[in-house]
C-alpha cells in the first residue's frame, strides 16, 4: 500500500497544475490486480477486469513548453546576473570616482591653506608683473588677499 500511496501522490502532483489549467485531456482510472496491488493509469486496462474512474483529471505534458519555459527561466537568470555584474562595475566605478573627487579635494585643501599661511605669515605681498619684477600690494590688497585666501580654503576644506 505504501507503493500505491506513493503512485497516487505523484499523480496528484502531476494533476494538480492541470486542475488550474484550462480543459482536461485525460481521466484517470484505478484498477485492482489479482494480488490486490492497485494501479493508476491513464486509460483502463484492457482485459484486466474493471476499472474505477478516480474523480482526478490530468492534462499530458508539452515537453516543447516545459523547454521554452526552462529556457526562458535560464535567459532571466542570464539576464540578472548580468545586470549583478553591470551594477558591481557601476559602484566599483562610482567609488573610484568618489576616491579620485576625494583625493583632488584633499589636495586643493593643502595647497589652500599654504597660500593661506604664506598670505597670512608675510609681512609683503606681490603679484609678479608682467616682466617678473615684483608689484608688492597696498594694505587693502593684503587685507583682500587675505581674504580670499580664507573663503579658497572654506571652499576646498569645507571649514
Amino acid at each position: 500500500m505504501k507503493a500505491s500511496a506513493a503512485v497516487m501522490g505523484i499523480i496528484l502532483s502531476a494533476a494538480l497544475p492541470g486542475l488550474a489549467g484550462a480543459a482536461d485531456e485525460g481521466t484517470v482510472y484505478l484498477w485492482i490486480d489479482k494480488d490486490g496491488t492497485p494501479h493508476y493509469q491513464d486509460r483502463p486496462p484492457e482485459g484486466a477486469g474493471t476499472a474505477q474512474e478516480m474523480n482526478l483529471r490530468y492534462r499530458l505534458t508539452d515537453g516543447e513548453s516545459i523547454a521554452a519555459a526552462t529556457k526562458s527561466r535560464a535567459e532571466a537568470r542570464d539576464v540578472a546576473g548580468l545586470r549583478e555584474e553591470q551594477q558591481a562595475e557601476d559602484a566599483a566605478a562610482d567609488a573610484a570616482d568618489r576616491q579620485q573627487v576625494l583625493s583632488e579635494r584633499e589636495q586643493g585643501c593643502a595647497t589652500a591653506r599654504e597660500r593661506l599661511a604664506k598670505a597670512e605669515s608675510a609681512h609683503r605681498l606681490y603679484r609678479p608683473g608682467p616682466d617678473g619684477q615684483r608689484i608688492y600690494l597696498s594694505d587693502e590688497e593684503i587685507d583682500a588677499a587675505r581674504l580670499e585666501a580664507r573663503r579658497t580654503v572654506e571652499e576646498w576644506c569645507g571649514e
